[in-house]
């Protein structure tokens, strides 16, 4: 009996599941529980990390009262978290020493000051620099203790943290560019109206007056965008617009503040006969930087200036990109018989102009040129009464400044410095006769050959000479508060400029001079004495040309003037 009750227990297979259940329920529990606080704990980063940059954007926009602030913060989140100073501890009851017990608190912040460099070439890791002064940036962490339900049991709650970084939103205006000194008047309108099409006949004073004369850029925009019924886009839209250059100048008369000097002057320049088929696109004499992203009228009002006469030849300039131009300068320097001119522009790079807004990295240029002048003027000494030629052969590369840094020093939105890296426009400087079929042509360099000089009954000479402007290395300007609200002009300069830089070309010119035929070479005879001397007479006014022409478009050869004319630190931003 005993023996079947056993064999029908061994075989019986009903309740193994019921069992198994109750076997396995405390692996399925611990399990269940491991998930649910698996997935506490991700709410609770998430929402540590949600406490931390907010931390970041309230202490940034403070950065004096960092403390105090988080402190505030958090309590209006609902949370009693201490703060950790350079003394201790501030809580919402006040300070505690640094050997303070903390465990009633929900969580423990610390915030780092430092600075940050918003510029995409730098690491992201590598754009907050921690302690470094003046402070502009803000770095909050918080240690939180995790949230445990069923793990407590076998194990100790680890430490939660998160990190985040704000830095105050900051944006500056500036410019790079050229002032007008010792002008010619006749030079200016000669390369002016041949880049219009046209002719002027403005005077020197008419010139003073409109360098001397800025624009409110934000303002001009605007009322820009009225005149084309624009008003309804972003600025960006209406940068993207291409206008004649009449329209320009006329919009430009009607701005505020202009003297009738500089009325007259545009009034002048929109009405001559050329200007009316020159069109222009006004992203390549405009950068705004994100204030592009803003509905038309609704800048954030940056005193964003710019140069009248900048605006006037920029505008010229930007209409003949890729082009070439021709033009006949004689008697227009004093010193030289004949001047004729060939001019040519490349294209401007995109989203670069000589007059921009923008945040760290944000970057202005001016335009890059060549320029070849065939010059002829009475010979010296042994050669009066005959004619030498002086052909002349210039490029200029790119003159570059760069926002490097804008640092807020509190006090107001106003209060800051701002560091501008600069590379002047370097040049190449020749003499001799440059390939007309490649001149135009800035993916390739002109071939520059001796140059035939003099030409006359059993003599000949031909001269070569070359010489190059090669600072490449960008100096650190900075400009302080004071610099600011007076629109300081600050210049920077190569080791040579375009003064030294003639005279060198002069002094080092490979004269070669032929008589009946016979070469003479380089010995010193009365010949090459006598243009060797005739050249250096033309170091002054060839100097003086090359001066006009190039100011006008905006470039210094070996120098770049750069002038901050506002900046503003905006409401803080998460960065990281």
């Amino acid at each position: 009996m005993f023996r079947a009750r056993l064999s029908r227990f061994a075989t019986d297979a009903s309740g193994n599941i019921a069992i198994m259940a109750a076997i396995s329920a405390p692996l399925i529990l611990y399990s269940l529980g491991l998930g649910v606080d698996y997935g506490m704990m991700t709410l609770q980063q998430r929402r540590l990390q949600q406490l931390s940059d907010i931390g970041a954007i309230v202490a940034a926009a403070d950065i004096s009262h960092a403390a105090d602030n988080l402190v505030a913060n958090f309590d209006q989140n609902g949370l009693d978290i201490a703060v950790r100073t350079n003394t201790g501890y501030a809580t919402k009851t006040g300070s505690l020493p640094a050997t303070a017990d903390l465990k009633q608190f929900d969580a423990v912040a610390e915030f780092t000051p430092g600075t940050y460099l918003a510029d995409a070439s730098v690491p992201l890791g590598s754009r907050f620099a921690a302690g470094i002064q003046p402070y502009d940036a803000v770095k909050v962490g918080i240690t939180q203790k995790a949230e445990l339900i069923f793990a407590t049991a076998f194990a100790a709650a680890p430490n939660l943290r998160a990190v985040g970084t704000a830095s105050a939103s900051k944006l500056a205006a500036f410019s790079i560019g050229s002032r007008l000194a010792s002008l010619n008047g006749g030079v200016l309108n000669t390369l002016l109206g041949s880049l219009l099409g046209t002719s002027l006949s403005l005077k020197v004073a008419d010139y003073e007056a409109l360098t001397s004369a800025d624009i409110k850029l934000l303002p001009f925009l605007d009322m820009l965008a009225t005149d084309l019924n624009l008003t309804a886009g972003t600025y960006d839209e209406l940068l993207a617009t291409d206008i004649s250059y009449p329209r320009l100048l006329k919009t430009l008369g009607k701005t505020g503040g202009l003297t009738l000097t500089v009325t007259k002057a545009l009034d002048a320049i929109e009405k001559a006969p050329g200007t009316s088929q020159v069109k222009i696109r006004l992203e390549d004499l405009f950068n705004l930087g994100p204030t592009g992203e803003r509905l038309i009228g609704s800048g954030s009002h940056l005193s964003a200036e710019a140069s009248v006469m900048d605006i006037v030849s920029a505008a010229a300039v930007a209409a003949n990109q890729e082009k070439q131009v021709a033009a006949n300068l004689n008697s227009s320097v004093p010193g030289l018989a004949t001047v004729k001119l060939t001019l040519a522009i490349g294209e401007m790079p995109k989203g670069a102009a000589s007059s921009g807004i923008g945040a760290t990295g944000a970057t202005v240029r001016t335009a890059q040129v060549r320029l070849a002048l065939d010059v002829s003027a009475l010979g010296a000494n042994s050669l009066a009464g005959l004619k030498v030629r002086v052909p002349l052969y210039l490029e200029v590369a790119h003159a570059e400044a760069k926002l490097a840094s804008i640092s807020c020093l509190g006090g107001g939105a106003r209060n800051a410095s701002v560091g501008v890296d600069v590379v002047p426009g370097v040049a190449e400087l020749s003499l001799g006769d440059v390939d007309p079929n490649a001149f135009v042509n800035f993916g390739s360099a002109p071939r520059v050959s001796r140059a035939t000089m003099m030409n006359a009954p059993l003599l000949s000479v031909s001269g070569l000479a070359h010489v190059n402007l090669t600072n490449l290395s960008k100096t650190k300007l900075t400009f302080q508060p004071a610099d600011i609200a007076a629109k300081t002009i600050k210049n920077v300069s190569t080791k040579d400029t375009l003064t030294s830089a003639m005279a060198s070309l002069v002094k080092e010119t490979d004269i070669q001079v032929s008589i009946l035929g016979l070469g003479i070479g380089l010995s010193k005879t009365v010949v090459q004495s006598a243009v060797a001397d005739t050249l250096t007479g033309l170091t002054k006014p060839l100097d003086e040309l090359l001066f006009n022409l190039l100011t006008l478009l905006g470039i210094k050869v070996g120098e770049a003037d750069v002038r901050v004319t506002d900046v503003r630190c905006q409401q803080s931003v998460l960065v990281q």
